[in-house]
Parts: C-alpha cells; sequence; structure tokens
C-alpha cells in the first residue's frame, strides 16, 4: 500500500486497536527496557551540555573577555539552535522515522561539542554553541515521542517520566557534582582556568559517539510504520518490542501477522508542521505551548543563571556549583514523584497542583532567601515543583498529537518552551540587576500562576490509548 493510499480518508471504517491491545497484553519487556536506556543515555548528554556554560560561566567571561549580557547570549545561542533542532528533528521524524531523527542529534552534538572547546574567540564560541543546541533540539522531544508510541497504556506515563528522572533528575544533580570536579580539584591539571573549561566541552562530546554506535540497535516504531503503510515492518518492530531482545540479529525468522492492512489508522494527516496548528488540535498546541514557556523558560532561566548569581552575590565558584548541586536534589526527587504520580493522577491535576506550589515557592524564595539555609532549602524546594511540572508536561506532550504529526507536536511545543529559555534569562538578568533574588524569582513566580491557568484546557490522557485520545479527534485528512 502506497502513502498515497493510506492518506486517503475512510470514515466507514472504525480504527482497530490491536497494535495497542498487543503492546498492553506485552506489558513492559526487556527489550523496551533496553529501548529505554538507549533513549535515556542521549538525554543525560544533553543536560549535561544544557547546564555546561552556567556552570562554567565565571571562567568563559574571564578567558575571552565578556560580560553577564555576552554569556547569557551565549545560552541564547544554544537554545535557538535547540529550537531548530526541534523543528527540524521533529519534521525529519515524521516524514523519515522516529530512529532516523534520533541518530543524527549527537552526532551534531558531538561536533558542535569540539568545536566549543577549541573557540579562540567569542564569535566561534557563539557558533559553536548554535550547532551544539541544534544537535541537542530533538534529542528529548524525539525520545519522548519515540518511547511513547513503543510501551504499554499502563506503563506510559511512568516511562515517558522516567527519561526524565534520569536526565533532568540524575542528570541536573550529576552535572553539577561533574562540574564541581573537574572546575575545583582536576582544574590544575586540565591546564587551569583559561584551558579547563575547553576540556570539559571535549570530555562532554567524546562520550555520546558511544551512544551514536548502540542507537543502532533501535528499532523503528510500529506506530509510525502502521502511519506509513509498513505493515510488515510494523509487525517486526512489534515482535521485536514485545520480545526479550532489542539486537536485529536476534529477530525471530517468523513474525506472525498480527497486524494486517486494518490496523492502519483510517483517518490520516499530512506529516507536516502546519498540521499542528490545525483547527481540531489548535487548542492544544496554543494550551501546552503556553504551559511550555512557562515551565521550560523559569527552568532554563535558573539552572543557567543560578551557579553566575551566586557568585555575584559573593560565593566563590566552588561554593556556587555545590549549592547548585544541592538545590538540584530536588530535581531528582520531583523527576521520581512525576514518575510515581503518571500511573496513578491525572496529568492536569499533577501540573495544577506542583504549578501553583511552584508559585508560592518561588514567593517565598523572593521574600526569605537572604542566608545560605534558606536559599538551599527553598532553591531544592522550588526544583522540586519545577522538575515535577515539567516532567508531567514531557508526558503530556506527545499524548495530544496523532502518529503523523507527533513529533512535530511534541517539537513545537517544547520549542516554544526553548524560546522562552533564550528570551527569559534576559529579562532575569535586568531583574537581578534591579531587585537581586526577589525580582528574578518574582518573575517565575508570575510564570507559574500564568503555566496552571494554561494547563487547565488541555484534555485528560491517563489510561487511554494514543489512538483513544486522537483517532476521533485527528485534523481533516490531506494528501500528501
Amino acid at each position: 500500500m502506497s502513502a498515497s493510499q493510506v492518506s486517503a480518508p475512510s470514515p466507514a471504517r472504525p480504527a482497530t486497536n490491536t497494535l495497542a491491545r498487543t503492546l498492553d497484553e506485552a506489558g513492559f519487556t526487556r527489550a523496551q527496557f533496553w529501548v529505554l536506556m538507549i533513549i535515556l543515555a542521549g538525554m543525560f548528554f544533553d543536560t549535561l551540555e544544557q547546564n555546561s556554560v552556567g556552570a562554567m560561566g565565571s571562567l568563559i567571561k574571564s578567558s575571552l573577555h565578556i560580560g553577564n549580557n555576552e554569556l547569557t547570549a551565549i545560552n541564547s545561542f544554544t537554545v535557538i539552535g535547540g529550537l531548530i533542532g526541534r523543528f527540524a528533528g521533529g519534521w525529519i521524524a515524521d516524514r523519515h522515522g522516529r530512529r532516523t531523527s534520533l541518530s543524527v542529534n549527537l552526532l551534531v552534538y558531538t561536533l558542535g561539542g569540539l568545536l566549543s572547546a577549541v573557540a579562540m574567540n567569542y564569535p566561534t564560541l557563539l557558533a559553536s554553541r548554535l550547532i551544539v543546541g541544534i544537535g541537542l533540539g530533538g534529542e528529548f522531544t524525539i525520545g519522548i515521542a519515540m518511547l511513547c508510541e513503543m510501551v504499554a497504556t499502563r506503563h506510559r506515563g511512568t516511562l515517558v517520566a522516567i527519561l526524565n528522572v534520569g536526565s533532568g533528575g540524575v542528570g541536573n544533580f550529576l552535572s553539577y557534582g561533574l562540574f564541581l570536579l573537574l572546575l575545583g580539584p582536576l582544574a590544575p591539571a586540565l591546564g587551569g582556568d583559561h584551558l579547563v573549561w575547553r576540556w570539559t566541552f571535549v570530555l562532554l562530546a567524546l562520550p555520546a559517539l558511544i551512544v551514536v554506535v548502540y542507537r543502532r540497535r533501535l528499532p523503528e516504531t510500529p506506530r509510525f510504520l502502521l502511519s506509513q503503510g509498513r505493515v510488515d515492518d510494523a509487525n517486526r518492530s512489534l515482535a521485536r518490542l514485545t520480545g526479550d531482545r532489542l539486537d536485529p540479529k536476534h529477530a525471530p525468522a517468523y513474525v506472525p501477522p498480527v497486524l494486517t492492512e486494518a490496523d492502519i489508522p483510517a483517518r490520516q494527516v499530512k506529516a507536516s508542521p502546519a498540521a499542528v496548528f490545525g483547527p481540531s488540535v489548535l487548542s492544544r498546541t496554543v494550551t501546552i505551548g503556553a504551559a511550555s514557556w512557562m515551565a521550560f523558560g523559569a527552568q532554563v532561566t535558573l539552572n543557567f543563571l543560578m551557579p553566575t548569581l551566586l557568585t555575584e552575590r559573593g560565593y566563590t565558584l566552588s561554593d556556587s556549583l555545590l549549592y547548585t548541586m544541592i538545590m538540584n536534589v530536588g530535581s531528582l526527587l520531583g523527576a521520581c514523584a512525576s514518575a510515581l504520580l503518571a500511573g496513578r493522577y491525572g496529568r492536569r491535576s499533577v501540573i495544577g497542583v506542583a504549578g501553583s506550589l511552584g508559585c508560592l515557592t518561588a514567593v517565598a524564595f523572593a521574600v526569605f532567601a537572604h542566608q545560605t539555609a534558606a536559599i538551599l532549602l527553598l532553591g531544592a524546594l522550588f526544583q522540586f515543583f519545577t522538575m515535577l511540572t515539567n516532567t508531567t508536561l514531557a508526558v503530556w506532550s506527545p499524548e495530544l498529537y496523532p502518529t503523523p504529526i507527533r513529533a512535530s507536536g511534541t517539537s513545537i511545543v517544547n520549542g516554544i518552551g526553548n524560546i522562552a529559555g533564550a528570551v527569559m534569562p534576559f529579562a532575569a538578568v535586568a531583574l537581578w540587576d534591579r531587585f537581586s533574588f526577589a525580582g528574578v524569582f518574582g518573575m517565575v513566580a508570575v510564570m507559574y500562576a500564568a503555566l496552571v491557568i494554561a494547563s487547565r484546557f488541555a484534555p485528560e490522557t491517563r489510561s487511554r490509548t494514543l489512538e483513544e485520545v486522537n483517532e476521533t479527534t485527528a485534523p481533516t485528512p490531506t494528501h500528501a
């Protein structure tokens, strides 16, 4: 069956649920565990890279003779690159497959990281961070869309949340521990303050190549293959995912035809980013996009600026990195809490409660964070609610779009948060100069209040298959 035939509307034929039922009956298999680990490994490096410039900010400023605004621009270039990478990665994933898109990301990231290490001036560093951002842009969004399509309904929320436990939780915590080690005790062996940040970029880039090799074992998702009319390939992918061995060398010689042409979704939409703004899903895009702006904008702003803000308040670089790492214990616990809650409570309820408490914590930080103990306690508490909110948003986003535009939809709404990550640090720096911590966290409190309001308008998806959420609400079929 050709792609054009698949795209033709067939409203009389009801959608079957064979694929979802087969995955549900299989539960969480050993093969799916390795899919989770391989995707997670790339996301872990994503988090390390995102936090690197903020952690090494004072050293980069001194080495390249730049100020806070220039340092913030480095972050913004990385974020803008991430925006480009998200949009391009989503388009590639919806047109050519999730596996293809995910395989390219880390190669581009590695190139950019090595260019950052040898950048001899500020413009070159800006360009290299743009490339890093492009490589990292689709890593998270394509990863969560891919895993979302490969696992049982009852495990979907928890497993997608676990990706953020490993990346946003463990990654945020360990990244500052790693930077503390590299920029502290190991700094003399790595060339001192003027060279250690370059070696750090090298150390972050090279291990990603190992992940690229292992990603060759990932199968394409059966839902994507069905959307393309590739029934035989979808059956082979499904057999691997419901088995014990992920390696294609151990795939069974005979694959039973569990899926047939009747399982191809009857209502198809053209795999185009423009379809994300189609009438039937526009409200979802606007709602989750607004929530992402508030949630991810606040997270990126604080993770990027916190070490620098603490340093400018009189703490040493080592102390600021240590304190930021301690605060990120809250991130780890928040991501874990999201994984535990994903299978028990609705997405709207979790985000509404976590966002409200995050708003109150930000207000408390603005008012009371004057001593070290208060900074650490309130900072960790705020990071807890931040990661609980962001992880639940990450679970929610790919569930809200039909298969042909799932990667693009997830990438676009997360890309809106990416834009906030480029813009909001500038506002935070301006507020810091006038009002110190009160200004920065006051801004964040307002953002979280808006997040709670926006989250009330998206549909609930817990305990519903992807087909149930999207088959009856997909945009009008469009010929490719």
